[in-house]
């Protein structure tokens, strides 16, 4: 709607211009026909005008004199003259005061159309600017902590917002977050008929709904709100909300989103759909994360002393329970469940004898990225689950490569074939190679010959009377010329010249 003024001494010209905005269309509206602009002035202040019409030569005061007192008063006030002088001095000193058109009598129709359409674009792109404006400094107060905001950008964005509707009375923030797949189309639809004096601004993750309160609303009124909004939004609705006390004057946004997040939280961990938590029905203290870990520390250390992962993951399964009993927040449920995974690597690590499983990334924990506590659960116990897996694995395999060491240890001598060690740790052939050198860095072919070199060092040592060819044949080597060219690989020297260095 664009509110209009006519102002003209001759009624004729006020009453023709009257009829002519009228059927121009419903959006613009006659709020006031004047005589003389010191009549306009007397009233100017109690009239919500969006653009003056006026005439240039009138007594008293013309319309020049007009526009230069109106725009004193209202800089961004829209003004049109209508004369019945084609001067260009007059058109000159109009465009010197900022007015939207010069138009001549009689006025012409789809002139006259033309400047109320261009007046009611200009309007509108003020009123988007100075909503988007409003936006961007609700966001600056409500998602930024003060002291890390510039002290000017602060007062100058507090100031502004005193001055509008929403934070004339009381009020409290919502916190939303869930799946809103078009949060405007939908808010606008839950809260219609029944909620009125509202703003919806985005976060990185949710959603903060500022909601305009009457002066004698108290806490229970915030409650309603948040269960009848909780009910009345879309069934495809998933998700949890939050709202803060009631706070008078923008200063306080920060200390109300902060409220209504805290309570998001906490409704995170309710089951079901969707479910709200108002702030001032936070009683239970929380503990910290530090206090969490201890109470899974008393009963884990055991059972990874043990080496019993299975008893340790359904201690860490009982741990996450109590988390759930607790609601803690978000923060703190993150550190703690990032020191579980981490303590996990490190015990198990040093539990399998395996420095590489101690080296692997920890997951993010974050609660950010999933709807509810359900969801959060079911990955932070399948991270848990695949974890001790992979221990187990481990175990196991060091296990086989222990068995397949003591095996070649104790029959070094024996012409031993992959086949038949494979057998002794039921594997295949192909992939007990590949598992031992993985572990192990070496083949098991360079393992044997190592046993076998490192006896023969023994023998050239401790055995004198034992020729180099019979120590060959007492380490599994018949050929003394095979023998005495492994022995120089691994070595360095021939059997003779090493007995000789260490006799």
């Amino acid at each position: 709607m664009v509110n209009i003024v006519v102002v003209d001494d001759e009624e004729r010209i006020r009453q023709g211009l009257a009829k002519l905005i009228a059927q121009a269309g419903e959006q613009y509206k006659i709020i006031g026909i004047f005589a003389s602009g010191m009549e306009l002035l007397t009233q100017i202040d109690e009239l919500a005008v969006d653009l003056v019409i006026t005439d240039i030569k009138m007594p008293m005061m013309n319309g020049l004199e007009l526009i230069e007192r109106l725009k004193e008063r209202s800089p961004n006030l829209k003004v049109a003259i209508v004369s019945g002088f084609d001067d260009f001095t007059f058109a000159r000193q109009a465009l010197r005061f900022g007015v939207e058109e010069y138009l001549l009598k009689p006025v012409d129709k789809a002139e006259l159309d033309y400047l109320l359409r261009k007046v009611s674009d200009s309007l509108a792109e003020e009123r988007e600017k100075k909503h988007a404006l409003q936006e961007d400094q609700m966001g600056l107060l409500l998602f930024n902590e003060a002291e890390l905001l510039p002290k000017h950008l602060r007062l100058e964005a507090g100031k502004a917002l005193e001055l509008t509707p929403l934070f004339s009375e009381p009020y409290a923030v919502y916190v939303i977050r869930g799946t809103l797949p078009s949060p405007d189309a939908m808010m606008e639809a839950a809260t219609s008929g029944w909620l009125s004096n509202w703003k919806l601004l985005k976060g990185d993750d949710s959603l903060a709904l500022i909601v305009g309160m009457n002066s004698t609303d108290h806490a229970e009124r915030v409650h309603e709100i948040g269960q009848t909004l909780a009910h009345r939004l879309p069934p495809s609705f998933d998700g949890r909300i939050g709202g803060s006390d009631v706070f008078r004057g923008s200063s306080w946004l920060r200390e109300a989103y902060r409220q209504a997040e805290h309570a998001m939280q906490f409704a995170w961990y309710e089951s079901g759909r969707r479910s709200f938590v108002d702030y001032s029905h936070l009683t239970k203290k929380q503990p910290s994360g530090s206090h969490m870990i201890v109470l899974l520390d008393r009963e884990f250390q055991e059972a990874m002393t043990m080496s019993d992962f299975a008893r340790a993951q359904e201690s860490i399964a009982k741990w996450f329970r109590t988390c759930k009993e607790d609601k803690p927040q978000w923060s703190e449920l993150r550190e703690s469940c990032e020191t579980v995974l981490a303590f996990i690597h490190r015990s198990g690590a040093a539990k399998v004898g395996d420095a590489g499983v101690s080296k692997q990334a920890v997951t993010v924990c974050d609660p950010h990225r999933y709807l509810d506590f359900e969801a959060f659960s079911k990955f932070f116990l399948g991270e848990v689950e695949g974890l001790f897996r992979i221990l187990q694995e481990v175990r196991q395999e060091n296990r086989v490569i222990e068995t397949v060491k003591t095996y070649i240890i104790q029959h070094f001598t024996e012409e031993l074939e992959l086949n038949r060690l494979a057998e002794e740790v039921y594997l295949t052939p192909s992939y007990l190679s590949k598992l031992f050198k993985t572990e192990t860095g070496e083949t098991i072919t360079d393992f044997l010959i190592s046993v076998r070199i490192d006896r023969a060092k023994e023998l050239l040592r401790d055995r004198i009377a034992l020729k180099t060819y019979e120590i060959g044949e007492k380490v599994g080597y018949a050929d003394p010329a095979y023998f005495n060219k492994v022995f120089k690989k691994v070595v360095g020297c021939t059997p003779k010249e090493y007995r000789d260095r260490v006799r």
